[in-house]
């Protein structure tokens, strides 16, 4: 009668734990590596360090770090893709904290940085530049 199985949660959460625990200190040796690296990069590969350098920060929960690569990037490269998704997923993580914490000016801020976002998202499908 009854199709799906029940998950048992704690099995899951027992192992994203230690995934997190056990990448955490890869990615912090990784990210680094990327900076290093990026002083010498140019052009693509200098995109591909910024976007992967934002990506490994994301996954760290560096929400303003991983913004700062992110920003680099598309100010460098006008292009949707991974930064621009992640960039407006990280935009609405700042504004709802900004919102719980009842920061009115800072919320206003986030909101100014999405529509740019959305504003560059029509150019690029435009054509325009």
């Amino acid at each position: 009668m009854f199709f799906f199985k029940k998950k048992n949660q704690s099995t899951d959460v027992a192992a994203s734990t230690t995934k997190t625990e056990v990448v955490g200190p890869d990615l912090r040796v990784r990210i680094e590596q990327l900076k290093n690296e990026l002083e010498v990069a140019n052009s693509d590969l200098r995109i591909q360090i910024l976007n992967e350098l934002g990506s490994k920060l994301f996954a760290l929960q560096e929400t303003d770090a991983a913004i700062q690569y992110y920003e680099l990037s598309i100010q460098e490269n006008r292009s949707l893709g991974k930064a621009y998704t992640d960039l407006l997923k990280l935009y609405n993580i700042k504004r709802k904290e900004a919102a719980l914490s009842n920061n009115d000016k800072q919320v206003q801020q986030y909101l100014n940085k999405i529509d740019a976002l959305m504003k560059l998202s029509k150019d690029v499908i435009r054509g325009l530049d």
